[in-house]
């Protein structure tokens, strides 16, 4: 369970990286390259992950606390305004 969290992190991670990586200019197209390596790192990472015995079956679970966009919105949105703020 904690992988696919840990491997969706690292999408975001990646994600973020690639698309507001700009640090300066001789290191802009490294660190968002780097961003996309690591994105597609993450997303290679959640698509072998195992899945479970319920979606086997083709029952769907319930989303967990962790999933909610209610949750991710709000945080995303607070990292790209500080990451605004520290360009």
């Amino acid at each position: 369970m904690w992988q696919r969290v840990f491997a969706i992190l690292v999408v975001i991670v990646g994600l973020l990286m690639a698309v507001l990586g700009v640090v300066s200019e001789e290191l802009d197209t490294y660190i968002r390259s780097l961003g996309a390596l690591i994105m597609l790192v993450g997303i290679i990472w959640l698509y072998r992950q195992p899945s479970s015995r319920l979606e086997r079956e083709g029952e769907v679970p319930p989303l967990r606390w962790y999933q909610s966009p209610i949750l991710w919105v709000p945080i995303v949105g607070i990292i790209i305004f500080l990451i605004s703020l520290a360009l």
